[in-house]
């Protein structure tokens, strides 16, 4: 039990380090609660401004704004809420993460993070908890797998993918025969700076 939990901790320590760069720190205060909210129009703004805050643009990003200050605030509030309160919230958090995540909206380390919130919030056991996020983690790893997998495929359907392929085993072969290596560069830089040229030439 205890490597389990030990592994638990680092999965989450990873998945914090993967949202923090993308302003996720909802186990944080969040500064945005001690602001009064705005619905983004104002009187006293021109027309032109009016308008632009009137977009759909604006009116997802206001969403968005108040998705994250929604989620914040549950992550900061958790211990003083009853369990049917509790539950309700994260229910709601849990679906509005799933809206986010089929957008493209949020990225793996940010869903992964909040994900592994609400199991921390919603379930006492520890036991439980780390089962949770050891089912949530192999999701994860079998979602990208299978990405990588698309990926790979659409590349080898790609006929620039196929010459850049050939080209770059054709240029490691002269770099490697090479005896002596242009510019007082190592042969792993001067193959490296030949292959990215090929790239740049291959997808233009």
């Amino acid at each position: 039990m205890r490597t389990t939990i030990l592994w638990v901790l680092a999965l989450t320590a990873v998945a914090i380090a993967a949202a923090v760069g993308s302003g996720w720190l909802p186990l944080s205060k969040a500064k945005a609660d001690t602001a009064p909210a705005s619905n983004g129009r104002s009187t006293d703004a021109p027309p032109q401004m009016q308008a632009l805050l009137a977009t759909p643009q604006a009116r997802d990003y206001r969403q968005r704004q108040q998705f994250q200050r929604d989620a914040q605030r549950f992550f900061r509030d958790t211990r003083n809420l009853g369990p049917v309160v509790r539950n309700q919230r994260a229910q709601m958090l849990e679906r509005k993460i799933d809206a986010y995540e089929n957008a493209g909206e949020l990225s793996a380390g940010e869903t992964m993070l909040l994900r592994v919130g609400l199991i921390q919030a919603t379930v006492a056991d520890p036991a439980e908890q780390a089962t949770q996020v050891a089912a949530l983690a192999q999701r994860y790893r079998a979602d990208a797998a299978r990405r990588n997998a698309q990926w790979q495929e659409q590349q080898q359907r790609d006929p620039r993918f196929r010459d850049y392929k050939q080209r770059e085993r054709d240029v490691a072969a002269e770099v490697m025969a090479m005896q002596r290596i242009p510019g007082g560069l190592s042969r792993d830089e001067y193959l490296r700076q030949r292959l990215q040229a090929e790239r740049e030439r291959a997808y233009r």
